[in-house]
C-alpha cells in the first residue's frame, strides 16, 4: 500500500530531527574532541589537502571538482568523530579517485606497446558468432542488432554501476554492520563490509597497473580505426553509450568520458570487477545476493553490448576481483590475529 501524504511528511521529519540531533551533538563535543588530537593529527589532513591542491596548480590540472573534493575531506576531518568514522571507511574510495585522475600526467609516459589485434582475435577464436558475413566478435554481432530498450537498459547499468557499489557498501557498513543479517552477526557483518572498500581500492591497483604492462585498445577503438598500429592521439568516445543519451537527449556520457585518464585502459574491465566484489561480499555477508548477482550479469552484457569492452576484459577483470577478494580477506584476517594475540 502506498504511503499517505503526512506518513511521507512524517518519515521526512522524523529523519531531519534525527540528522538535527546528531549536528547538535557533534557541535556540543566537538571541543573536546578537538583536545584529544595530537598536533600531527591536527595539522595532517589540512597539509595533505593543500599539497594536493598545490600540485595540480604547478601540473595545470586543477578543475573545481578537485576543490570540491578537497573541502569534502576536510570536512569529514574537522567535523569531529563522526566525520573520522566516515572518513577512515571511504579513505580508500577518494585515494581510488585520486590516483585514478593522476594517470592523466604520467599514462604516456610509462605505457607500453598497446595490443589492438590481440583481444579482438582472442573473442573472435573462443567466443566468435557464424553470421553470413562470417565470424563476428559478440560486440560486432551486437552493434548489428541494437534495441532501444537494450539501449535504455545498459546504459542505465553503466551510468550508475559506481554509485550502486558505494550506496551498497554504506549500507553493508552503516546499517546491516548494526543489525546483523541471518548468517552473520552485526560485528561480523561491520568486519567484513569495512573491507569492501580496500578490496574496491586494491582491485583498482592492480587493474590500472595493468593498463600500462599489458595496453590495450577497446572494441569501439577497432570499430572505428580497424587493427593497426594503435593511433595515440586517439580521444575518448563513448561508443554505444551514446544510444543512451540520443535516447533520452542528455549528455551524460559526453562528459564522463571527456575526463577519462586512459583511453587504451580497457583490460581488465573494472565496469565489472565492482559488481562482482559486491556479489563476493553479499555471499559473505549473507543478503542482497539476488539484486547483486543480476546487477553482475547485466553489467557484464552492458560491457559488450555497448561496444566497450571485450569478453576477454570480463574475464580478465572477474579473475582481478576474485584474487583481490580473497587477499584483502587474508591480510585483513592475519593483521586482525595479530592484533588480538598483543
Amino acid at each position: 500500500m502506498e504511503k499517505s501524504t503526512p506518513q511521507i511528511l512524517n518519515g521526512s521529519n522524523h529523519f531531519l530531527g534525527r540528522l538535527f540531533k546528531i549536528v547538535c551533538a557533534t557541535a556540543l563535543e566537538w571541543p573536546q574532541w578537538w583536545k584529544t588530537l595530537s598536533p600531527f593529527q591536527k595539522v595532517f589532513p589540512a597539509a595533505s589537502i593543500g599539497v594536493y591542491w598545490l600540485s595540480l596548480f604547478l601540473l595545470k590540472g586543477f578543475r573545481t571538482d578537485h576543490l570540491t573534493l578537497g573541502i569534502v575531506l576536510l570536512l569529514l576531518s574537522y567535523m569531529g568523530g563522526n566525520g573520522r568514522v566516515f572518513l577512515r571507511f571511504a579513505l580508500p574510495f577518494f585515494l581510488t579517485a585520486i590516483i585514478y585522475d593522476s594517470q592523466r600526467f604520467y599514462s604516456d609516459l610509462i605505457r607500453g606497446p598497446v595490443h589492438v589485434s590481440e583481444p579482438y582475435r582472442f573473442d573472435k577464436t573462443f567466443f566468435g558468432i557464424q553470421t553470413p558475413q562470417g565470424i563476428l566478435t559478440p560486440n560486432e554481432w551486437w552493434q548489428l542488432h541494437t534495441h532501444p530498450a537494450l539501449d535504455f537498459i545498459s546504459g542505465l547499468a553503466y551510468l550508475t554501476f559506481f554509485s550502486i557499489f558505494i550506496l551498497t557498501s554504506i549500507y553493508f557498513y552503516f546499517y546491516l554492520g548494526k543489525k546483523g543479517t541471518p548468517k552473520i552477526s552485526a560485528p561480523d557483518v561491520a568486519r567484513s563490509a569495512s573491507r569492501m572498500p580496500w578490496a574496491f581500492l586494491w582491485v583498482n591497483l592492480l587493474g590500472y597497473s595493468t593498463y600500462y604492462w599489458y595496453a590495450a585498445a577497446p572494441p569501439w577503438y577497432v570499430a572505428l580505426h580497424g587493427l593497426g598500429p594503435a593511433k595515440m592521439d586517439t580521444p575518448a568516445n563513448v561508443a554505444g553509450c551514446a544510444r543512451f543519451d540520443q535516447l533520452l537527449g542528455t549528455h551524460f556520457f559526453t562528459g564522463m568520458y571527456g575526463r577519462s585518464a586512459d583511453v587504451f585502459g580497457a583490460i581488465p574491465s573494472l565496469h565489472i570487477a565492482y559488481p562482482l566484489l559486491a556479489l563476493l561480499y553479499s555471499f559473505q555477508i549473507g543478503t542482497a545476493r539476488t539484486f547483486s548477482a543480476t546487477f553482475f550479469i547485466l553489467m557484464c552484457f552492458s560491457a559488450v553490448y555497448l561496444n566497450h569492452h571485450y569478453v576477454l576484459d570480463i574475464l580478465w577483470g572477474s579473475a582481478y576481483t576474485v584474487l583481490m577478494f580473497w587477499a584483502t580477506n587474508k591480510i585483513c584476517d592475519q593483521m586482525e590475529n595479530k592484533v588480538s594475540r598483543l
